[in-house]
This record gives structure tokens, C-alpha cells and sequence, in this order.
């Protein structure tokens, strides 16, 4: 398979744009079809590809590295059954399934997982806080410690999700706290742009966490769909210039609705490009 030519080349933009596993994205599926429409990556699901077999799996970075599409980060990392945080923690279920999915990660060429899951990290009703930071923080380093183990060039970007998706680190203040505490450097901080509307929470704290950012994603957050020319987005302009002010260098990623993914492919990376940066 011949390479996929992207006419809209991220050497006419400072950041490489990409599309997250979200609604009926499918970006290691669409793969093709969201390059050729002008963006720059993609970022497939971890969990999902986690779950495939060996021979799909195979085959699926075979196409990749064909088509020479690049995967600079990976979301949607862990199942929800896999629990992170409340009563039902197996550190050694978690390890296997680490080493298994973030394996397969680096095949692909990630270089970093977004750790939202909201569905494993939320705490159960009556849980401690408390204890769930301190288990939050031991998974963290469990995940650190199997990187370390296979000498990976990857980390983890603990993502802070807003409050009607999880009950547990809302806010990216929260997360950088948590991050801070676990002090490694394989665990960093996935900045999204959607959730800092969703809490009303000033991106100006990301010249705080620096270059522990090492995972961005965004949608517009009236519909969190698709960014598009002509949409009013308080904020993304500022949200652009932090980034560019920490001296962040890694990818950007649309985690939003589909409506036409090729449409909206084209009407984001359009957008993106205009932007004063």
C-alpha cells in the first residue's frame, strides 16, 4: 500500500492535528480516510485494540505503517471492569492487562496514552476520597514501573474529565496535583480543552504544569463536536497560545461527535490552521 498523501502537511502548522477513538471516529478503521483529509495522525483507543486478536491486530498495524500514518498518542486506555479506584482493585489484573495493551500501544508508535476512564477511575458512592487518590496514585506508578520494566519511550497523561462524566478529578488543577504527587517521569498531564469549559476552569494553569502536558485534545464544547470555521469557541485561541508559551511540541487531537468525519476532518484541520500561533 502506497503512502497517504496528506496535502495539508504539518510543516504549515505548528502542531500536528489528529482524531481520537470517540463517538463513530474509529481512527485505526478510518485511518486513511482522516489523512487524506488533512490531518496529521491519528488516536486510536487503547482498550479496543487491547481487545483484538493478535492476528486483527497484526494486520491493522500492518496497514498503518503501510500507509505510513502516524499514531502519536492513544485514548480510551482502560475497560471499564478494570477498576482503578473503590474495592474492586487487582493491581495484578491491572499489571497484566499494562503490559498487554501498552505493548501494544508502542507498536503502533504511541508516545503517549490519555488517561481518562471515567468508568474505572470513578469512585463508588460512599468511597474515600482519600483512599481513591492513594490508589489513583499506586496505579499510576504501576504503570511507570511496567514502562520502566520494558524500557518503553511512553507515558501516561492523567486527563482530568468534567463532572458529568466521573466524580473524580474534575478538574485539571486536581490532576495536576495527583500527577505531581506520583512523581514520575513516565506520568504526565493530557490537557483537553472541552473539559476545561465543561468546568469553567481558566486554561492559564497550564503555564503552571509546563511540559508535564504531554497529551492534547479538543472539541468545540457547544455540542463537543467538531472545532469549525465560523463557530464562536471562547478560548481556544488562549488555550493555543499556553501551549505555545510552555513550548509544547506533540500532538493535538479532535475527541468530539462525528457528524461527516471527512467534512469535519477538513473543516478542523482548516480551522486549526488559521489559528494565531
Amino acid at each position: 500500500m502506497s503512502e497517504v498523501n496528506n496535502s495539508n502537511s504539518t510543516a504549515s502548522r505548528r502542531f500536528a492535528i489528529g482524531v481520537s477513538d470517540f463517538s463513530t471516529s474509529e481512527p485505526l478503521l478510518n485511518a486513511e480516510q482522516i489523512v487524506a483529509c488533512g490531518m496529521d495522525f491519528i488516536e486510536p483507543g487503547l482498550a479496543k485494540m487491547a481487545a483484538m486478536s493478535e492476528a486483527d491486530f497484526d494486520a491493522a498495524v500492518q496497514r498503518i505503517q503501510a500507509a505510513g500514518i502516524r499514531v502519536m498518542s492513544a485514548n480510551w486506555f482502560l475497560p471499564p471492569d478494570l477498576k482503578v479506584t473503590g474495592p474492586d482493585v487487582d493491581l495484578a489484573k491491572s499489571k497484566q492487562f499494562l503490559e498487554h495493551a501498552l505493548a501494544r500501544a508502542v507498536k503502533l508508535g504511541a508516545r503517549a496514552v490519555v488517561f481518562g476512564s471515567p468508568g474505572s477511575r470513578s469512585l463508588p458512592e460512599g468511597f474515600s476520597e482519600a483512599e481513591g487518590r492513594r490508589q489513583m496514585i499506586e496505579f499510576c506508578r504501576l504503570c511507570s514501573d511496567v514502562i520502566r520494566d520494558h524500557g518503553w519511550d511512553l507515558k501516561i497523561a492523567v486527563e482530568h474529565v468534567n463532572h458529568t462524566e466521573t466524580n473524580f478529578i474534575n478538574t485539571f488543577g486536581q490532576a495536576l496535583s495527583v500527577v505531581r504527587e506520583v512523581d514520575r517521569p513516565e506520568i504526565g498531564l493530557a490537557a483537553d480543552f472541552y473539559h476545561f469549559a465543561m468546568e469553567d476552569e481558566s486554561t492559564e494553569i497550564m503555564l503552571d504544569a509546563g511540559d508535564l502536558i504531554c497529551a492534547v485534545q479538543l472539541a468545540n464544547p457547544e455540542g463537543r463536536c467538531f472545532p469549525k470555521a465560523g463557530a464562536s469557541i471562547p478560548g481556544l485561541n488562549a488555550f493555543f497560545q499556553h501551549l505555545v508559551e510552555i513550548g509544547y511540541s506533540g500532538g493535538v487531537s479532535v475527541e468530539a461527535t462525528v457528524d461527516n468525519l471527512e467534512q469535519d476532518c477538513k473543516a478542523s484541520a482548516e480551522l486549526i490552521a488559521t489559528l494565531p500561533m
